[in-house]
């Protein structure tokens, strides 16, 4: 039960440093990495260790193309490793399809608040477009850097809710 306060915390204070300062301090997540990993390896030991480090890696391998044409940074993939320290392999994949779920709504509710819905959904179309002929990925938002903070919705958000919607049981 803890662990979980201190999980709770280190997400909660990711968030605070997204919302004011665009950031997820590595510092934090290391500290969430030792502490998950020491309780890990002080309860189950070292095959408890070995499904964390399953379990931290999966989010990496799975995040990282959205990473690679800048639609997630690289710190919101480091805070759902490190919720993998926490959680096992299958609620952390959980928790990071509740987060994109919640964070699809997030944008959606952003984009009718600034009515810039159907811009941004013809800037997304015309990306897949150029990406399936071209045959080639690029940067999402590289065509529209000055409008860029308009549409961003910060992930840690999304990632918080996520967990705290499923350690505080309304998913199981």
């Amino acid at each position: 039960m803890y662990i979980l306060i201190v999980l709770f915390i280190l997400l909660a204070i990711a968030v605070v440093t997204d919302l004011l300062f665009d950031k997820v301090y590595n510092e934090w997540i290391l500290i969430g990495i030792a502490c998950g990993l020491g309780n890990i390896l002080w309860s189950q030991g070292i095959e408890g260790l070995l499904w964390a480090l399953i379990s931290m890696t999966l989010p990496v391998i799975l995040l990282y193309p959205l990473f690679r044409i800048g639609g997630l940074g690289a710190g919101d993939i480091k805070l759902m490793a490190a919720i993998g320290c926490f959680l096992t392999w299958k609620e952390t994949i959980c928790c990071l399809g509740i987060a994109f779920f919640i964070g699809a709504v997030l944008s959606l509710l952003k984009m009718v608040a600034e009515r810039n819905f159907l811009q941004r959904i013809q800037y997304l179309l015309s990306y897949l477009r150029d990406v399936f002929k071209s045959g080639q990925w690029k940067l999402y938002e590289q065509g529209i850097q000055k409008h860029k903070k308009e549409g961003k919705i910060h992930f840690s958000v999304p990632i918080l809710l996520s967990v705290v919607l499923y350690k505080g049981g309304i998913f199981w």
